[in-house]
């Protein structure tokens, strides 16, 4: 979401609190370097007023991702392992995916899944609570 102010753009991410300690973030369309920047800063102020221990970050509706801002996405998995925050990324795309091993981006440790709904699973069963259908 941007919302125009003055000359510049304002860029708004919502991380919305899903259950008790679980973050997440949704992104959608066309994802650049200012708009993760932005990002990055506003969950790191999000986990750090809620002290969160897990956030999902869903990007099934990204439509494309270069290098840099995939590396970004990366880079905040590790800065909110360091803040005590496991950062769980779902909805990858098969044109996300491929993009991605196309770049030779490595994602090492990172933690992925299929659906926002697997994401949501992992991370609250990672507290410690379980997830079963009636």
């Amino acid at each position: 979401m941007a919302e125009r102010k003055g000359k510049e753009l304002e860029i708004s991410i919502p991380v919305n609190i899903i259950w008790d300690d679980v973050l997440m973030v949704s992104l959608s369309g066309v994802i650049d370097s200012k708009v993760a920047q932005s990002m990055t800063e506003t969950i790191l102020e999000k986990i750090d007023d809620v002290q969160a221990r897990m956030i999902v970050l869903d990007i099934l509706s990204v439509e494309t991702l270069d290098s840099a801002v995939a590396n970004h996405i990366i880079k905040i998995t590790r800065i909110t392992e360091l803040m005590g925050c496991t950062c769980v990324i779902s909805g990858v795309s098969g044109n996300i995916a491929m993009n991605i091993v196309n770049l030779g981006i490595s994602l090492g440790d990172v933690v992925t899944r299929a659906t926002l709904k697997d994401a949501l699973q992992y991370a609250l069963g990672q507290l410690g609570w379980e997830v079963k259908r009636k």
